[in-house]
């Protein structure tokens, strides 16, 4: 594989001390021992050189998977980030601290390397000693960038000022597109530049695809139980983005699915990191955390998201292709393709995508998307956008040794995994808002109480008055409107006979007389007409006034006293032992039974 690129010069030992000694007498800081100087203080060997210029934590992103592309070469690598973003706060500290060394500005301009790799194009990179190597930093080039990129008509990446110095010089020896229809829109964007252009693939994708096998694990990770459905909303930044454009949709969904159904999780680009720092932000969804939101921080593999997704709610950004073409199934919940060139594959996936209504019923869409048959083909949308597909790696890692002097090696690259993900989650919820109803088998006899719940803080019963939805509390919650108005409530951690009573007793207890005859006296928990317990044995179900007081066997306490309470209220005997089959999901099927207590 030829390029055309410039002559690589690497200094003599003389030469490279005159350089550190150049660099000291200018105030950088000295650099002997790390770089091609100091030879004599090295014990490692090092296959070529590589300057890693990072410009966000988007484009680091991308390089760290780059890295590992290179294997088994084992390049020495520097770092520099490249001044100018106001996306990169704290990026230096962050590479440092995983380990690397990262140069200044001016250091790296003085220092010749191998290779020099971005994954982002800027004419500052043609100040840099080496060959240069652009790559995207998303799925190929697709955003209309016109504040950065100077160009409101062709894609961040394809400029032709990105490409080219003052004097008309194309500055990369070589270009990496994801696929040949880039190359088309370069030779119009950037005519003199489409010859340095090369077909990579998109090791990104191919990682993920590769990746997949691991599905099961991530979603343990994240905490996704078997049978429940996990909805990734995915978001970029900006206005256009879906958070720009929605920023409670997370909540909405959690009071909208059942929390036993469906789990939701949450992806925003590095940019949003970046501009609110994840204090803030983590203060900002402090109440979506709090009714069980899942967030994919910053610095964590967000790929297991995509892997671990059933669907997917996005907008424009490369995770929605990346999405759509591994065949998770996609509603487009903000159309940003005011900031996408037009012919580019993301705007056609925008384009064919079916919407997702905001202010329609989530459950709803989200359900009829999930049973109605595929619109989109996973397949034609990895075809449209990544050649290359497994090949992406050894492509890559070929380029890389072509332009350090090196020939292809015969072997591909070992794949690496992507990582186990460290998501961002709260305690565990500790009120309810609680739907039940009784089905019968006509065939069997046997009484059924599906059970639906949603998170207290997400869903508030005063918003759509049902007889059928009611509150239980935990006895860990420490909110108090939560537990006084709750119907139900529950202690969760076991106690003995003794102490489970006396609990009972005191938050049903009457604390004063009527105000009228025939009133239930008041209580500390006014609302509250069950109170259940688990004890050694089971559970302990006990109402208002004493009346009635019903054992069960089984250890699932909120299922005992719910799904009894709901019989209660419709008039079933419970002065009789019985059994009860109930479920959270509809393919679930649990039973218990329960019998009058002893006096």
């Amino acid at each position: 594989m030829a390029f055309r690129h410039r002559a690589i010069v690497v200094p003599s030992a003389t030469a490279s001390k005159q350089l550190v000694s150049k660099n000291a007498r200018s105030g950088h800081k000295r650099v002997g021992g790390r770089h091609d100087d100091g030879r004599y203080y090295r014990t490692l060997s090092w296959s070529y050189s590589v300057l890693m210029v990072v410009r966000t934590y988007t484009t680091l992103d991308r390089l760290l998977t780059l890295i590992e592309a290179l294997y088994p070469d084992s390049p020495r690598i520097k770092f520099v980030v490249e001044p100018g973003s106001d996306f990169a706060r704290g990026l230096a500290r962050h590479i440092e601290g995983m380990g690397f060394e990262v140069l200044t500005w001016a250091e790296a301009k003085a220092i010749r390397f191998d290779v020099v790799l971005a994954a982002h194009a800027t004419r500052a990179l043609g100040e840099l000693r080496g060959p240069v190597f652009v790559v995207p930093h998303g799925a190929g080039y697709n955003r209309l960038v016109a504040w950065s990129s100077g160009s409101d008509e062709f894609a961040t990446g394809l400029v032709d000022s990105q490409l080219t110095m003052d004097d008309g010089r194309v500055y990369p020896s070589a270009i990496g597109v994801s696929h040949e229809e880039q190359v088309e829109r370069l030779r119009v964007s950037a005519p003199e530049a489409a010859d340095r252009a090369v077909v990579i693939g998109d090791p990104v994708f191919d990682r993920i695809v590769a990746s997949r096998w691991r599905r099961d694990g991530f979603r343990e990770r994240f905490g996704v139980l078997p049978g429940q459905k996990l909805v990734v909303i995915t978001s970029t930044w900006g206005g256009y983005s879906t958070v720009g454009r929605d920023a409670e949709l997370p909540m909405r969904l959690l009071a909208q699915l059942p929390m036993d159904q469906y789990r939701v999780l949450l992806i925003m680009h590095p940019n949003v990191w970046s501009i609110d720092s994840p204090g803030e932000i983590r203060t900002k969804l402090r109440d979506a955390l709090a009714s069980g939101l899942i967030v994919v921080p910053p610095h964590t593999p967000w790929e297991a998201g995509l892997i671990a997704a059933d669907i997917c709610l996005g907008d424009h950004s490369s995770l929605s292709i990346y999405a759509a073409a591994i065949g998770c199934r996609f509603l487009l919940a903000a159309d940003g393709r005011e900031e996408l060139e037009p012919t580019s594959p993301l705007a056609q996936l925008c384009e064919k995508a079916t919407r997702l209504d905001l202010g329609g019923d989530l459950r709803r869409q989200i359900e009829d998307h999930l049973a109605s048959p595929r619109r989109l083909s996973a397949r034609d949308i990895a075809d449209s956008i990544f050649q290359q597909q497994e090949q992406s790696w050894a492509r890559f890692r070929s380029v890389v040794r072509a332009l350090a002097g090196r020939t292809a090696l015969p072997e591909a690259p070992r794949m690496t995994p992507v990582g186990d993900p460290e998501p961002m989650s709260c305690c565990r919820i500790t009120a309810w808002i609680v739907s039940t109803r009784v089905e019968h088998d006509a065939d069997t006899g046997a009484i059924r109480v599906p059970i639906e719940r949603w998170p207290r803080i997400a869903r508030d019963s005063r918003d759509n008055p049902d007889d059928d939805l009611w509150q239980a509390a935990d006895h860990a919650e420490v909110h108090w409107p939560f537990r006084s108005n709750s119907e139900v409530l529950l202690h969760s951690a076991p106690l003995t006979r003794v102490a489970g009573e006396q609990w009972v007793h005191e938050m049903l207890a009457p604390s004063g007389e009527g105000t009228a005859e025939g009133d239930l006296p008041p209580t500390e928990h006014p609302n509250a007409y069950v109170a259940a317990y688990r004890h050694a044995d089971g559970c302990a179900v006990r109402w208002r006034g004493g009346g009635l007081r019903i054992d069960v066997d089984g250890d699932d306490l909120f299922a005992a006293a719910n799904v009894l309470h709901r019989l209660w209220l419709d008039g079933y005997p419970l002065d009789r032992p019985g059994r009860v089959e109930y479920g959270y999901r509809p393919d679930e099927v649990k039973t218990f039974c329960f019998a009058p207590a002893p006096r």
